[in-house]
Formats: C-alpha cells, structure tokens, sequence
C-alpha cells in the first residue's frame, strides 16, 4: 500500500508545483500580500492549480505511455512502467480535477482561469504538444493563466500589467524553448516527435532573444513599479545568466524546475531576489 501510494505522488510530479507559486505573483504586487484573508484565498487556489495540474500530468503520462516506454528517463514513470494502469490513471486524474475544480469555484472568476488551463493543457498533451512553436507558446499561456487565477482572486487585474505581463510570457518562451533544446540534444530519438520540426541554431537564437527580451520587460516593469524594484534588474540579470550557463552546460534536459533546484547559487540568488523584492514591497510598511 505504502508502495502504491508512492507511486501515485510520483505521478503527480509534486516538484513541479513551484510553478503554480505565480498565481501569488498579483497579491504580491498589489501591495495585498499581509492581509490574511486575501492570502488564504489565493493559497487555496494554489493548492487547486496543484491538484489540477496533477491530474494534466496523469493524463498526459497516458497519452505518451508507449513512447515513454523507450525513452531514457521517462520509463520509469509510473504508467510507461506498468506500475499504475492506464484506467486507474484516469479515474485519478478525474478525482483531481474534480478536487482541483471544487476549490477555485469557491474564489469566483478564478474557476475561469483554472477550467482555461485545464482545456488548454489537455489540448497540449494530445495534440498541440506535436506542433512546432505552437507547443512552447502552449506552455508560455500555462504560465500566464496561473498569474491572472490569482489576480481574478483579488479582482486585480490592473496589477498584472502590460509589462508584467510580456515578462511572464517571454520568461515562459525562454524556459520552454530551453526545455526543447535540452531535450533535442540529451534524447535524440526518443524524444518528442516535435523535435524533427526544430533545429539546433533555431532554437540557440530564439532562447537568447527571450532572455534579452525578458530582461528588457522586467526592467520597464521595475521602472514604472511603485516600489524601487528597478533595483532587483540586476539579481534577474544574474539569474538568467546563471539558468542559461546551466542549460548550455554539461547534459541538463532544460527542464526549469529541475535546472533551478539542481543548483545552489541559482536557488540561493532567487531566494534572495525574493527577499528584496519583499523588502522594497513592503518594508515601508
């Protein structure tokens, strides 16, 4: 039982949580982020992203069983192993959207971004996910709905800006485009059938066009903020440095998660970005 039960939080990637972290990114922003009711509320979205995204994992593990069967580190995955059965994953997959679902129609028009990110995920793990270009701006669009569920929980949208917005979207792009090129370079043939469509200088160009064009949108972001955020550019700067010395070293997959946890000057300068940012938000208050 304890083996199974396993097995199952294998399947729901919990590592992986870290990204649905930005739906706090608007209450923060905000100025918002000490009210506790606030906080709470958007923590249970949170939590909702968590158990939907889980269960877009699950049914995605299903779609790809047989290729991952083949593949070099995705054979070991629950399903591809025979460890969890493809009906079983289903009906699991179903439970948690079904959790997931419940907890953001409890926070209004947030249940709007969540249902968004679950049709759109499944599009991507059954078809879109084989387009070239289309599959990464998928994963960018992920990324951006996990910011506006958290702002529809506060009802402010005004705070994801225009510029906040074009950051989380080319940030998105570069990590994505990264992915595949790890992925290209470290699979070969038993990657993604996408990957016939890209070549490496394609994806060399467009990954250091989205860190330039990030760094450029962050700055114009910290600029107008109310906050002295323009002084946090340079720790993005080195982030992103650091994240694409990472990718173009030694034989990383490119996943971001994975990359950033992997590296203890990478999760220590984000921690200290973090920290700074909370301190020019807040520590006038």
């Amino acid at each position: 039982m304890k083996t199974q039960t396993l097995n199952y939080l294998k399947l729901m990637r919990p590592k992986h949580y870290l990204k649905n972290a930005l739906v706090f990114v608007p209450l923060m922003y905000s100025f918002r982020l000490t009210e506790p009711t606030l906080l709470a509320s958007v923590a249970i979205v949170f939590a909702a992203l968590c158990l939907v995204s889980s269960g877009v994992y699950a049914l995605n593990d299903i779609a790809d069983c047989e290729k991952d069967k083949t593949h070099p580190r995705n054979k070991t995955r629950p399903i591809a192993s025979g460890l969890i059965s493809k009906p079983a994953a289903a009906l699991f997959a179903l439970l948690l959207f079904a959790a997931g679902g419940a907890l953001a129609a409890r926070h209004g028009a947030a249940i709007y971004f969540v249902g968004g990110y679950v049709l759109l995920n499944l599009a991507y793990s059954f078809k879109l996910k084989h387009v070239a270009v289309i599959d990464c701006f998928c994963i960018a669009a992920g990324f951006v709905l996990r910011v506006y569920a958290g702002g529809a929980v506060i009802g402010e949208f005004a705070d994801v800006s225009e510029w906040l917005f074009l950051t989380i979207t080319a940030v998105s792009l570069f990590f994505a485009f990264g992915k595949r090129r790890g992925e290209m370079l470290n699979i070969g043939g038993f990657g993604r059938k996408v990957l016939a469509n890209y070549n490496i200088d394609f994806l060399n160009g467009i990954i250091f066009s989205c860190a330039g064009i990030s760094v450029i949108f962050y700055a114009l972001w910290a600029i107008e903020s109310d906050a002295p955020m323009v002084y946090t550019v340079p720790l993005v700067i080195f982030i992103i440095c650091k994240y694409l010395l990472n990718i173009y070293s030694g034989s990383s997959y490119g996943d971001p998660v994975t990359v950033i946890l992997g590296d203890k000057i990478l999760i220590g300068a984000t921690i200290i970005f973090g920290a700074v940012s909370l301190f020019f938000l807040y520590g006038g208050i």
